[in-house]
């Protein structure tokens, strides 16, 4: 009797616990939803392109581009060469002065040097050259007329008598004068920031220019002016704006290559001959008839060389507010190779230019 009392309070308990556990409902597991995490797609770089190169920089990289040029009258002769950071320059006209001879007229501003120099005196075509760039122009006395043209402008006018208490100008004492006469770019640059605004682009550019796209292909050309020999050789350099090696043309003047002080060559994406007919009518009782270049209102027959290859095409320019302008002889838009360029003005009749193609054309 006791085993049986024992078994049965063996199934009570059994049935009882049996009874608990069914009544208990399953816990879920408890789990955490991953957060929603919002990925915003990575903005798109924007490049600006420089007025007078095309060269395009990383919107913010290049804080010249928001700065105003900076423009200055360079002597060209063996006493004034080497000449300070010429391939700095984002364009540079060759034009004809008195005695057959020629000075420089760069224009900086997508790059600006510390120094450069040596500047010389202003002349009459000075004036609507430098007209559309704005900005600054730096040069060392001239002619009234001369003057008075250049400020006429509106630029800023620099020299040693104006820049006296800013301290922007300096005699080299490794150079003899008139041909030691330097400026601190930069600092001049910075001073006339808020007067001025940034140039207006006159030429145009393009990865592949008019002249490869249409033209023939040349290996050099040169301009004789009556006292002095230009000469550009397709050739390559390291220009600042690329890192690897480029397809330019190398000047050389009178046969000897055309440094700059440092030893480099003188390089050039693009060279521009234009043929400009020259008004003599002012004569100096020194040095005789001093030329100037007739470009406003004026147009011709420009020669345009870029990236080894050559084409023939018009120049035109309106009042001297205005940019020169290039066309094929089609009339569309001539196109530069992307990179720097040095305008030859080339005065018809008294100078000649000879053009070096890789092979004969036939007619």
């Amino acid at each position: 009797m006791r085993s049986l009392k024992i078994l049965v309070l063996t199934l009570v308990g059994l049935l009882a616990l049996t009874s608990c556990q069914a009544a208990v409902e399953p816990v879920p597991a408890i789990t955490s939803a991953a957060p929603q995490v919002t990925v915003e797609p990575e903005p798109e770089p924007v490049y600006v392109a420089a007025p007078l190169t095309g060269v395009e920089y990383l919107e913010g990289e290049n804080l010249y581009l928001a700065m105003p040029a900076v423009s200055a009258k360079i002597d060209n002769t063996y006493s004034g060469r080497p000449q300070l950071a010429l391939n700095d320059a984002d364009i540079v006209y060759v034009t004809r002065v008195e005695v057959g001879l020629t000075r420089l007229l760069p224009v900086w501003h997508s790059r600006m040097p510390e120094a450069i120099g040596p500047v010389r005196s202003v002349r009459p075509v000075d004036a609507s050259i430098v007209d559309p760039f704005h900005g600054v122009f730096a040069f060392s006395g001239g002619q009234a007329p001369f003057k008075t043209a250049a400020k006429a402008t509106g630029l800023v006018i620099s020299d040693e008598d104006t820049e006296m208490k800013n301290e922007t100008y300096y005699r080299e004492s490794t150079r003899k004068a008139p041909w030691n006469l330097y400026f601190s770019a930069q600092k001049l640059q910075e001073l006339y920031a808020a007067e001025q605004p940034v140039p207006q682009a006159g030429f145009e550019f393009d990865a592949i220019p008019s002249a490869v796209s249409q033209g023939v292909s040349a290996k050099g050309l040169s301009v004789k002016y009556p006292q002095l020999k230009s000469v550009w050789d397709l050739g390559t350099a390291k220009f600042a704006w690329a890192e690897p090696l480029q397809t330019a043309w190398l000047r050389t003047q009178d046969g000897t290559p055309h440094t700059q002080f440092g030893g480099d060559q003188v390089a050039a994406k693009n060279v521009v001959v234009m043929e400009v007919v020259h008004d003599l009518s002012f004569v100096d009782p020194k040095y005789g008839a001093i030329p100037k270049a007739k470009l406003v209102n004026n147009e011709g027959i420009a020669h345009v060389f870029s990236d080894g290859y050559y084409l023939k095409g018009s120049w035109s320019k309106g009042e001297s507010e205005d940019p020169i302008v290039l066309a094929t002889e089609s009339g569309e838009v001539l196109k530069l190779a992307i990179g720097n360029t040095w305008v030859e003005m080339m005065d018809v009749p008294k100078s000649v230019l000879k053009i070096s193609l890789t092979e004969a054309v036939t007619e």
